[in-house]
């Protein structure tokens, strides 16, 4: 089933922060049916997708992750989401890291805006000690998805986890009418 237009112009905003490294433009360009690469390349300022999304547009917001940059813009782009993925690439010092963006998030964002952390890089989890998703959720106690950002084959689960998401803010927003 997809959603409901309650949202006035159809388009609803998802923001993705995290990090430098963490998969964030990866995750983008799979919602968005582009080609990806591993090759690095550092987001400068923000960049922004659209995605046809039944009768809606998803207008993705992709953060760069620089620390003066996060600290200086977020607060001014993030207001207005419908939706915020907090990606961690699933190391320890950065699942630690992502705990304070969620905790920002939180203070920014109406109660009806989730925040979703995303556990990216599952597939390096039994190479080099990245934490499985389960081990990610327990310690930034908010919902939490195991992703492969590089695996094509993740959209449909993730296009899944945002329709649930974004029905959800739908009902409330009925709610409060």
């Amino acid at each position: 089933m997809l959603l409901r237009s309650t949202i006035q112009d159809e388009t609803i905003k998802v923001s993705i922060i995290g990090f430098p490294a963490v998969g964030k433009t990866t995750m983008t360009k799979m919602l968005a049916q582009k080609e990806t690469t591993k090759k690095y390349v550092p987001t400068a300022g923000f960049d922004l997708k659209t995605v046809k999304f039944g009768p809606y547009k998803l207008k993705i917001w992709d953060f760069g992750g620089q620390k003066n940059y996060l600290k200086k813009y977020l607060e001014d782009f993030v207001v207005g989401s419908d939706l915020i993925f907090i990606v961690t690439d699933s190391t320890p010092k950065n699942v630690l890291n992502s705990r304070q963006l969620i905790d920002y998030a939180k203070e920014i964002m109406e109660e009806e805006c989730p925040i979703i952390a995303i556990a990216n890089k599952q597939d390096l989890c039994k190479k080099d000690g990245r934490m499985n998703h389960n081990r990610v959720a327990d310690l930034l106690h908010t919902k939490t998805i195991g992703l492969t950002a590089i695996d094509s084959d993740e959209r449909i689960r993730l296009m899944k986890t945002i329709e649930n998401e974004l029905e959800q803010v739908l009902e409330r927003r009925n709610r409060k009418e």
